[in-house]
């Protein structure tokens, strides 16, 4: 039960009875408590659980209306953000060493592989939190989606205004094949380094799109060595 308190003056408890008897409130108790009409008394209504209910579905709907207003990209990255501050907090408490990349691969059954000397710290931690393996296979579904949305926008660009079956097309459309099948290779693949998750899928697709490294930062050549070894 919650209450809503407010300074009124006798009037208002008559309002509400009447107001509750009438169903214009949804099944509301009104419990009032008056004082005196004179020194403004407090009126104390008492929601019922329906009443209540009612009150938390549109907080609910109004904090789901707000999410809807973000775009893709803005969604990605407040997920991604909490889930790397989650991993971040989780792995100091393991002494896993963040000052070298931690690398994961995460299969289609949701199921969380690391390398280096903390793999099995790592990969332990994962299985017992099916919540957060879950989290980090979503968060890189959804990165590889947008990896393959950047594909297919570099494969509008490069076979321009060609004609249909042209040399122009036919290399742009080969391209867009391998960038894709590159994609679904790297699609698990995610990495925590410097305080940020990256995704190889991303990576790889940026590092065609974008190839000043404007979107890769100081690391490109790294980012993009590391890339090739995985398609190896």
């Amino acid at each position: 039960m919650t209450a809503i308190t407010n300074s009124t003056t006798a009037g208002t408890s008559a309002f509400l009875a009447s107001q509750a008897q009438a169903g214009a409130i949804p099944s509301a108790t009104a419990s009032t408590t008056s004082q005196s009409a004179a020194t403004g008394a407090v009126d104390t209504v008492t929601l019922s659980d329906r009443a209540q209910a009612i009150l938390d579905k549109a907080n609910a709907d109004k904090a789901a209306t707000a999410k809807l207003a973000l775009s893709f990209d803005e969604m990605l990255q407040q997920r991604t953000d909490a889930l790397t501050a989650k991993l971040t907090d989780a792995f100091k408490k393991l002494n896993v060493n963040l000052d070298d990349a931690v690398r994961l691969q995460v299969d289609k059954f949701g199921n969380v592989t690391a390398e280096g000397p903390w793999k099995a710290k790592i990969e332990k931690y994962f299985a017992d939190n099916p919540d957060v393996a879950k989290e980090l296979k979503e968060i890189s579904g959804l990165n590889a989606l947008k990896a393959a949305n950047a594909a297919l926008e570099l494969y509008n660009k490069e076979k321009g205004s060609s004609a249909q079956g042209s040399k122009q097309q036919q290399s742009a459309w080969s391209n867009y094949n391998i960038r894709s099948m590159n994609i679904q290779t790297l699609s698990g693949v995610i990495s925590l380094k410097d305080g940020q998750l990256r995704s190889a899928a991303l990576d790889y697709i940026d590092s065609i799109a974008d190839p000043t490294g404007a979107k890769a930062g100081p690391d490109l050549v790294q980012q993009q060595r590391e890339v090739a070894s995985r398609l190896a």
